[in-house]
C-alpha cells in the first residue's frame, strides 16, 4: 500500500480513537450497575459471587470481575472510564496478536503495518456493527459478560494458533477459556462449535488417526477445549440458572420457532441493510491488504471461499437465534446480539481479504473503492464525533447534577418522601441512566440502592 493511503487510514483510525475516548470519558453508572454495587457493598466479592451463582445466575467468572470493579470503585464515578477503556485496549491488542498468530500459522506474509491496520479496522467494523453501542461497549454492568467473553475467546485463539511454546499455549488459553466458559451460555456454545469445526477440519486433513493425534494444533487445542467444557458445565449446573429460568415464559417449541423466524427477519431487514455503509467504509482496507499480498498462493477460488464462509456464518447466526429463542422465549437484548456482530465482522473481514488476495477484484475497481471508502469513513466518524461531542457532555453534566441533588437531599429529607426529578437529556451512544415515572420500576429501585436513598424517586 502507498504511504499516502496508509496515512489516510491512520487519520481515520485517529478519529475513531477520539470518538471512543469521548464515550468512555462521559460514560456514567446506570441501572443494574447500582444493584451490583449495593450487593458487593453489602456482601463482599466472594459472597456476592456465590450468592449470585446460587440464587440468580451461573456466570461466576463475569460476576467475579464485575464485583472486583464495583468493590474498588463503588459509586465514585472518577475512574470508571478506565473500565471500558481497558476493555477496548485488551480487545484491540488481542485482535492484533491473533492476526499475528494466524499469519504465522497460515504462513501469510502480512507486514506489521498491515497487521495493525487490520486490527484497528476490524475493531471499528465491530463497533459500528453492534446493535446497541452503549449497552455493549460502554455500560459497565454488561462488559464482563459479553465484551470480555469475546476478549477471552480472542486471546485463547491467540495462544492456540501462535508460535509460543506448547506449555505456555495450553496454560494461558485454558485460563482464557475458563473465563469464556463462565461468562455467557450463548457465546460459549458458539465458541465450542467453532473449536469443534477446527478439530473436524484438522481430522479430515490428516492422513490417519495417528497423524491427527500428532498434529501440534490439535495437541494445543485438546486440553484447553476440555477445560473450557468443564468451565461451561460448572456454569450450566448453577442453581441460580434454574431459579432465574422461572422468570422466563414457559417454553414451547412452536413459540421458539416463531421467535427464531422473527430474529431472522430482524437480521435480514434491520441488521444487515443498516450496516452496509460500514462494510464499505471499513471493509475496503481488507481488500486492499489482500490485493497487496498477491493471489499466487490462493488455493481455492473466491466464489468457493465466499460460498463456504457464507454457509458457516449463516449457520452460526441461526444457531445463536435458536439458542436465544429457546432460552428466553424472545429475540434477546442487544448485548446478546453482540456475538452476531462479532461473527459478522469476522465474516466481512475474511471475505474482503480473500476477494483482494485471490485477485477477484481488479485494480481499477479497488482504486475507486479506496477513495469512496475513505470519504465515507471520514464522513461517518466525523459526524459521530461531532454529534457525540455535543450530546454526551450535556448528558453527563445533567446526570452528575442529579446525583449531587439526590445525595444532598438524602441528608435532610425523611423516609417515605417522593421526589420528582427532571428527565435526563439524550445520552447519544452512551447507555442512559434514566429512571421511570414509576417508583416501583427496577431502574428507580436500583438508583435508591446505589446511593442508599431514604426517599422514593421518579422522573417526570
Amino acid at each position: 500500500m502507498s504511504k499516502r493511503y496508509t496515512l489516510l487510514l491512520a487519520f481515520v483510525s485517529a478519529l475513531f480513537f477520539a470518538l471512543f475516548s469521548l464515550l468512555c470519558y462521559y460514560s456514567r453508572l446506570a441501572t443494574d450497575d447500582y444493584f451490583f454495587i449495593s450487593d458487593v457493598r453489602s456482601h463482599g466479592i466472594i459472597t456476592g459471587v456465590t450468592s449470585q451463582y446460587i440464587e440468580w445466575c451461573g456466570r461466576y467468572a463475569a460476576t467475579f470481575l464485575m464485583d472486583v470493579i464495583y468493590s474498588l470503585l463503588d459509586v465514585n464515578q472518577t475512574w470508571y472510564f478506565l473500565y471500558p477503556s481497558a476493555s477496548f485496549v485488551l480487545l484491540l491488542t488481542g485482535i492484533y496478536k491473533l492476526i499475528q498468530a494466524l499469519s504465522y500459522h497460515f504462513e501469510f506474509n502480512l507486514s506489521k503495518p498491515n497487521q495493525r491496520i487490520t486490527a484497528v479496522y476490524f475493531i471499528i467494523l465491530l463497533f459500528f456493527s453492534s446493535v446497541d453501542i452503549g449497552e455493549t461497549w460502554i455500560w459497565y454492568c454488561s462488559l464482563s459478560s459479553y465484551l470480555w467473553s469475546v476478549i477471552a475467546f480472542v486471546w485463547a485463539c491467540t495462544f492456540i494458533f501462535g508460535n509460543s511454546s506448547k506449555l505456555i499455549s495450553i496454560l494461558f488459553s485454558s485460563l482464557c477459556l475458563i473465563y469464556a466458559g463462565g461468562s455467557s451460555e450463548v457465546y460459549s456454545v458458539i465458541y465450542g462449535v467453532l473449536f469443534l469445526l477446527v478439530i473436524i477440519y484438522r481430522y479430515k486433513a490428516s492422513q490417519d488417526f495417528q497423524s491427527f493425534k500428532n498434529d501440534l494444533l490439535v495437541q494445543r487445542l485438546t486440553i484447553p477445549y476440555i477445560v473450557f467444557g468443564i468451565a461451561f458445565v460448572i456454569f450450566l449446573i448453577a442453581p441460580g440458572n434454574y431459579l432465574r429460568d422461572q422468570l422466563f415464559p414457559e417454553r414451547h417449541v412452536g413459540q421458539a420457532f416463531l421467535f427464531t423466524i422473527k430474529s431472522v427477519i430482524k437480521f435480514g431487514v434491520l441488521f444487515i441493510p443498516f450496516r452496509l455503509a460500514y462494510v464499505i467504509a471499513f471493509g475496503v482496507p481488507f481488500i486492499v491488504i489482500g490485493s497487496s499480498m498477491g493471489g499466487r498462493n490462493a488455493t481455492i477460488t473466491f466464489n468457493a471461499f465466499f460460498k463456504l464462509a457464507t454457509i458457516i456464518f449463516l449457520s452460526l447466526v441461526l444457531l445463536v437465534f435458536v439458542l436465544i429463542a429457546y432460552v428466553m422465549m424472545e429475540t434477546g437484548p442487544p448485548r446478546l446480539w453482540f456475538i452476531i456482530s462479532f461473527l459478522f465482522s469476522v465474516y466481512v473481514t475474511a471475505v474482503c481479504f480473500y476477494a483482494g488476495y485471490s485477485g477477484y477484484i481488479s485494480e481499477p475497481v479497488i482504486s475507486v473503492l479506496k477513495r469512496s471508502a475513505l470519504m465515507l469513513a471520514v464522513l461517518i466518524l466525523g459526524y459521530n464525533l461531532w454529534h457525540q461531542s455535543v450530546i454526551c457532555p450535556k448528558y453527563a453534566k445533567a446526570h452528575d447534577e442529579r446525583i449531587r441533588y439526590v445525595t444532598e437531599l438524602n441528608k435532610t429529607l425523611p423516609a417515605d418522601t417522593t421526589i420528582t426529578l427532571t428527565p435526563l437529556p439524550s445520552s447519544g451512544m452512551l447507555y442512559s441512566s434514566e429512571i421511570k415515572a414509576d417508583t416501583n420500576h427496577f431502574t428507580n429501585r436500583e438508583l435508591r440502592l446505589g446511593y442508599d436513598l431514604k426517599f422514593q424517586v421518579l422522573s417526570e
